[in-house]
């Protein structure tokens, strides 16, 4: 999957109680090649969506 799609696919998960969790993302990204900026991408997006993220 490549970032846009897993930006989308974590703010539609997130969208739903306003929350997503560490598994969930990291299943999002399993398989990719992510390097430092695009998980600051990643965080951004979340934030701004009002979306946080915790751990299981």
């Amino acid at each position: 999957m490549n970032l846009p799609e897993i930006i989308r696919r974590a703010i539609e998960i997130g969208k739903l109680d306003g929350r997503i969790t560490f598994d969930e993302l990291n299943k999002l990204c399993e398989g990719a090649v992510l390097d430092p900026k695009d998980i600051e991408r990643i965080l951004n997006a979340l934030s701004e969506a009002e979306i946080w993220i915790e751990g299981d």
